[in-house]
């Protein structure tokens, strides 16, 4: 396969980049960072683990406010990534008490677990299933609708106001319509909530308070908006490039069923090697040199997580997939102030996905591999498999 190593000649907000890494890897060789085009406007793209994790760490110089205002907020409204400074920390802190590592195993066992088996349920009796369509696109939906206490019997409006409020930058009417429809679903629901919460996760935004200060329903309707496209539209592809990892790695999958210990490395591995988020876009508010590079106000900053994961100044033998490395990729889930809220429910959403696989589908292995293709989702920024057919022994009903 031919590679780019031109920059200018690559727009990394529309072209489809089949062999992004290789891509990255050849710009890397000459050097930190390469000038490039994104969406068609000027850019620079960050290709080693060190200008990537500075780059999300100074929001002074490189807000996620200035950029998300552009991307999201007419159709998502001001959500936390649309802030900075003691606004962004307030509301960060309101509703993060959810999302704390410390209730993970809860999450797990009650909500996680009971989710990925019923999904499993539909199809272990048939010996074969597309995992793409009949798992892992609705684990991460139906986990956000449940956390959130919505009417489970309605997660697929949510799934296509999901979709369309994520595709904005491409159809933006869509998601408009999509972001209003969803406003008008949450009202009657928040009201009911502030007068009778329960234990559910709108519940404790209504009822969350810090020094005196509360969530008002058009930032809970921001919050519950923001959930679906990023925590959903970014779970479902790294979890499908999971799944596609060790089903091409055969032999780390049969040390998994041996060692289900192991399973938390190997989703590290999975989101170091093939991260669903594969470049993040930042902007440059003025003109500025950082770092000994010049950019004019406007230039798109691009932070490649796929590059970072792989700079072999940090990862030995970084193309290589091996569960036993044992690393984590500290960018992975971004960093610095705007760091991913739900990284630790992402993380035990794809450890029981692996596990309830593992166990209920005894003799797991991929259909016509040559079938699968890591496709961009939304041009090369977020990347997830096409299709992962695969075969197994089929359950027998008692």
């Amino acid at each position: 396969m031919t590679v780019l190593i031109d920059g200018a000649d690559i727009d990394f907000g529309t072209d489809e980049l089949p062999d992004l890494h290789g891509t990255l890897r050849a710009l890397r060789s000459r050097g930190p960072y390469a000038r490039t085009t994104y969406r068609g406007m000027p850019a620079v793209v960050l290709l080693t683990n060190e200008l990537v994790a500075a780059g999300f760490k100074d929001d002074e110089t490189f807000p996620a406010a200035a950029m998300y205002n552009l991307t999201t907020l007419p159709v998502m409204g001001k959500t936390m990534q649309c802030m900075a400074g003691q606004e962004h920390r307030t509301n960060r802190a309101l509703v993060s008490g959810a999302f704390r590592r410390s209730l993970m195993a809860t999450y797990t066992a009650e909500l996680l677990e009971p989710i990925a088996h019923r999904l499993v349920d539909d199809f272990a009796g048939s010996g074969t299933a597309d995992l793409t369509a009949e798992f892992t696109r609705q684990f991460p939906l139906q986990v956000t609708s449940a956390m959130l206490g919505l009417p489970m019997a309605d997660w697929p409006k949510f799934a296509g106001w999901a979709h369309d409020l994520f595709f904005y930058p491409t159809d933006p009417e869509a998601a408009l319509r999509a972001s209003k429809a969803f406003t008008e679903y949450l009202k009657p629901f928040v009201a009911e909530k502030r007068s009778n919460p329960a234990d559910d996760l709108v519940s404790k935004l209504v009822t969350a308070e810090i020094d005196g200060v509360r969530l008002t329903d058009e930032e809970i309707y921001v919050f519950t908006r923001l959930l679906f496209p990023a925590g959903v539209d970014t779970t479902y592809p790294s979890l499908g490039n999971l799944l596609w990892a060790l089903l091409t790695h055969p032999e780390q999958l049969d040390h998994l069923r041996a060692n289900p210990q192991d399973i938390r490395w190997a989703v590290q591995e999975a989101m170091r090697w093939e991260p669903g988020p594969a470049i993040v876009p930042r902007i440059a508010p003025t003109d500025l040199t950082w770092r000994g590079i010049e950019m004019s106000a406007g230039t798109w900053v691009l932070l490649a997580i796929a590059a970072a994961n792989r700079d072999p100044q940090v990862y030995p033998d970084p193309n290589r997939f091996d569960i036993g490395r044992h690393a984590v990729a500290s960018v992975s889930f971004g960093n610095g102030p705007h760091v991913c809220l739900g990284q630790f429910l992402a993380l035990a959403q794809l450890e029981t996905a692996v596990r309830v696989l593992l166990d209920r589908l005894p003799g797991l292995r991929l259909v016509e591999p040559e079938s699968v293709r890591i496709a961009g989702l939304l041009g090369p920024e977020l990347r997830g498999p096409s299709q992962l057919r695969v075969a197994f022994d089929p359950e027998v009903s008692a």
